[in-house]
């Protein structure tokens, strides 16, 4: 099995890579620097073959897809800066990156009559619930990076049959930044950390993410997945 993994400079598509070079499967990682710009931890994905990729350039996704024939994409890659998505000057972008360079690469997949996998978030749901989110609860984005991320699962739940939607929340690992990385880091310059309580969810280890995507692009049970750690929910704060 060719798996073609978008995002390897980051936290899952790392783990990713290395998951699928543990099991034997031939991995290319993709991302949109000209190479590797990932922690060089000497890990399978520093040494497993790279192309270049902007996802959000139709000609672009067309060519390293096409070029590399995959049976699988993963696709990891996205806008991921909550917070920052809500400035007016980059909404266009956030938009481009989750949504059509989403789309770009399902138009490609269904050419290629690939598997997809779209790493999606909780925040297509409004966060008001009183109970874990499920599958196919109503979606209710309250902002630009829950919006555009909607809109990349709809464009792969249109084009796709053969697809894998996996929400994730809170991830951390070794690679990229992360909510553990920076309190760690905050931990050494400052006597008191203030963070908030009202955020509710699940921390997630993208080690034991990858694996468990791995199990699943080696079935043919497509559909909407939820993927956290077990363990219960804590806030940002505890």
């Amino acid at each position: 099995m060719k798996v073609l993994v978008t995002g390897v400079g980051g936290q899952l598509g790392h783990d990713v890579m290395n998951e699928l070079a543990s099991r034997g499967y031939e991995g290319i990682g993709s991302d949109i620097k000209e190479t590797y710009s990932g922690i060089q931890d000497g890990t399978a994905v520093t040494t497993m073959p790279y192309v270049p990729m902007d996802i959000t350039d139709v000609a672009s996704v067309e060519k390293v897809l096409t070029e590399a024939a995959p049976d699988v994409v993963v696709h990891c890659a996205a806008w991921t800066a909550v917070d920052l998505a809500e400035d007016e000057d980059k909404k266009d972008i956030v938009k481009a990156v989750n949504a059509t360079g989403t789309k770009n690469i399902a138009d490609v997949c269904k050419k290629l009559d690939c598997k997809m996998v779209y790493i999606s978030t909780d925040y297509v749901f409004n966060g008001e619930g009183l109970r874990p989110w499920e599958p196919d609860d109503h979606r209710e984005p309250l902002n630009v990076y829950g919006l555009t991320k909607y809109e990349g699962e709809i464009a792969v739940e249109q084009n796709l049959e053969k697809y894998f939607i996996v929400r994730i929340a809170w991830v951390f690992g070794v690679n990229g930044k992360n909510f553990i990385k920076t309190m760690l880091n905050v931990g050494k310059t400052h006597d008191e950390v203030r963070v908030v309580n009202d955020q509710i969810g699940t921390p997630t280890y993208t080690l034991d993410l990858a694996r468990l995507l791995v199990d699943m692009v080696e079935t043919d049970k497509y559909g909407y997945y939820h993927a956290t750690n077990e363990g219960g929910y804590i806030s940002w704060y505890d």
